[in-house]
């Protein structure tokens, strides 16, 4: 009985620490998706501006 105790207590602060990690990483993520879609799109369309695929990557992903 006593190690299930510790079962218990051991995923329920895993769960708290992955559901706090959620909201730290989600943003770095987001940010790295634009970054790499950006590029992609100044590298396709050489006359397409930094400033402009960023608005445009910044619309796909957020959809």
């Amino acid at each position: 009985m006593y190690k299930n105790y510790k079962l218990i207590l051991f995923l329920g602060a895993a769960i708290i620490f992955l559901y706090m990690s959620v909201g730290k990483y989600e943003e770095f993520s987001i940010k790295k998706s634009i970054s790499a879609c950006v590029i992609a799109k100044s590298k396709l369309k050489k006359e397409l501006q930094p400033e402009e695929a960023r608005i445009i990557c910044e619309k796909e992903i957020k959809k």
